[in-house]
């Protein structure tokens, strides 16, 4: 049995006549009764009854007929998804992001890929880092937005984002006002944090950032995700550090306070592997990837000196 005569049958079955089946394939009778006449021998059931006057599906051809669409079908969508994995300028890419990179990493990368292929469908999943190295690892996910991780190393990986620390407050907090801010001033505050098993990387760069600034933090109250963290706030459970990109949420009843550069970083990276990598995959790491990585210092220089040239805002 093949496709070929799946094809036969159904043709046979929806016109319910060989004269007028045979005719829509372009080949003469005998041989479609003939391949028709196979199939039943192959089943080793009747799939026709047939008369002078009329052909009509048994109950075992209604059954055949149904699963072969079926059949067809997949095989159209298996060759329709071959055709256009060859392509490489469609498909689906697999991405997976640390929920820091949701609010300005992911929007500009998506945008970048939309432009230079916008037949890709991106799926896209928040994981945590230490999972999307498993993933990508494994061939799960095609490109990952990670925290910095030491367990990376098989993995092709380039340094990609940062963000510095912004202080979240209540709006009607005393500190959210006050003209100078430094992050010692919350020495004394209760803080709301993500959990480590949520971001490991993100609650130790902030024990970290706080140690140097003089003093151990006082996580009193333990998020899931950013969402939770800025309601904790509003409510007056404490007040948090969380890295810059989350101030683009906007959420009401809190204020955001900036920090200076010294009060610690979030490093973000990308990985991917180069063992599971589809030239989509590669595509993208090579046109869409470089338009994200931060500009060198010389280079920022230049384009301020020519922007500055033709009277452009900086």
């Amino acid at each position: 049995m093949d496709m070929k005569q799946l094809r036969y049958f159904v043709m046979v079955a929806e016109e319910l006549s060989f004269s007028r089946a045979a005719e829509r394939l372009h080949m003469s009778q005998p041989p479609l009764s003939q391949h028709i006449k196979l199939l039943e021998e192959e089943l080793g059931v009747t799939l026709f009854n047939r008369t002078r006057r009329e052909v009509k599906l048994t109950d075992a051809g209604a059954v055949f007929l149904r699963e072969s669409r079926l059949l067809l079908g997949q095989m159209l969508t298996a060759v329709d998804a071959t055709v256009r994995a060859a392509q490489s300028d469609v498909g689906t890419l697999r991405l997976g992001v640390a929920t820091s990179a949701l609010f300005d990493l992911l929007p500009r990368f998506l945008a970048q890929v939309k432009a230079a292929f916008p037949g890709v469908d991106v799926s896209v999943a928040d994981m945590q880092s230490q999972d999307q190295v498993s993933a990508i690892s494994h061939g799960l996910l095609d490109i990952g937005f990670v925290h910095v991780r030491p367990d990376r190393d098989k993995l092709m990986h380039i340094p990609l984002h940062h963000d510095t620390y912004m202080a979240v407050l209540p709006e009607a907090h005393p500190l959210a006002s006050t003209p100078k801010f430094c992050l010692a001033d919350l020495a004394d505050e209760p803080m709301v944090t993500l959990s480590r098993e949520h971001g490991p990387a993100v609650y130790d760069a902030i024990v970290a950032s706080c140690y140097e600034a003089g003093f151990s933090p006082n996580f009193k109250h333990k998020a899931r995700n950013p969402l939770t963290i800025f309601q904790m706030v509003r409510l007056g459970f404490g007040v948090a550090l969380v890295p810059r990109s989350y101030a683009s949420s906007g959420y009401p009843g809190v204020c955001f306070r900036d920090l200076p550069p010294t009060a610690g970083k979030v490093h973000m990276e990308v990985i991917w592997s180069e063992k599971h990598a589809t030239d989509l995959t590669r595509r993208i790491v090579e046109e869409v990837l470089p338009r994200l990585m931060p500009k060198p210092v010389e280079e920022k220089k230049a384009d301020a000196r020519a922007s500055a040239a033709v009277g452009e805002p900086r």
